[in-house]
């Protein structure tokens, strides 16, 4: 039964929690070299996380909520294939314009932003100095926006605020902040820059679990599981094609013991909690 006993107040206040490690891993970044395979280790665990999220508090909701696979499966592929289809469009147009700036780099094969081509969203979008802000902004924020509308559409099917999937939000966040800061500075983008910009995408996120709150506080229990389907196959593919080779590149093979461990304890914290 969809509980509406939350305000909005209360999304934007989770939504701003949620959000909040951006600026963190952010900050960690400009000021403190980690190693690169703490780095990695730490992306690993937020992944297992969200890999508990999406199964248990995002999926076995939606199937929970509407009773029926039908609206679960179309989410899911639409999320899915509409977040890779965003990446693919966001890496050409980042790739294209270092492309034509460095064309004799390139063309020799040594140019280190092809090799880096593959790298995390901020760090991928950061590309060259030419990338423009709007880019950078669009890559950085583009896996938040649906893990945070699946925060807000939890505040109105659980009663709630869930536990496991505002543990894998925030636990994700940081280091995503932290590895996309990292190419950014590489990159020579100054620090207010840096800082500016991280801040325009915690405000999105916020405003993002807002309004998976408020859009769907009345809609039907099918329109809310491919909402919630939605969400979850568009982080699944985020963490297939960012998250996951990012962190094994960061961090070796010794990365499935840390995923392990995020998936194991975002289970426990969802049992403990009654999720």
């Amino acid at each position: 039964m969809i509980n509406l006993q939350h305000s909005i107040y209360e999304s934007l206040i989770w939504g701003f929690i949620a959000s909040f490690p951006l600026i963190i891993g952010c900050i960690v970044a400009l000021f403190v070299s980690l190693p690169k395979s703490i780095i990695g280790a730490i992306m690993a665990f937020g992944s297992g996380v969200l890999v508990a999220a999406l199964t248990f508090s995002l999926i076995e909701e939606a199937f929970n909520l509407s009773q029926s696979i039908a609206p679960v499966i179309i989410g899911f592929i639409l999320g899915g294939v509409s977040y890779s289809a965003a990446n693919r469009i966001l890496d050409k147009k980042s790739s294209g314009r270092r492309v034509s700036i460095n064309s004799t780099t390139v063309s020799s094969g040594t140019d280190n932003n092809v090799r880096n081509r593959k790298r995390y969203h901020g760090e991928n979008a950061g590309g060259g100095k030419s990338t423009s802000g709007l880019s950078l902004l669009v890559g950085s924020v583009m896996d938040n926006i649906p893990e945070n509308m699946a925060l807000g559409i939890s505040l109105v099917t659980g009663g709630a605020v869930n536990i496991v999937l505002i543990a894998a939000i925030f636990i994700s966040n940081f280091p995503e902040g932290l590895a996309s800061t990292e190419g950014m500075k590489i990159n020579g983008r100054s620090k207010k820059y840096i800082l500016a910009l991280w801040s325009i995408a915690v405000i999105i996120g916020t405003i993002s679990t807002t309004i998976g709150f408020a859009v769907l506080s009345r809609a039907s229990p099918f329109v809310i599981a491919i909402a919630m389907s939605y969400a979850a196959g568009a982080i699944l593919v985020m963490l297939s094609e960012s998250m996951i080779p990012e962190a094994f590149k960061e961090g070796g093979s010794r990365i499935g013991l840390a995923a392990l461990a995020g998936f194991a304890i975002a289970f426990m914290l969802g049992r403990l909690g009654g999720g």
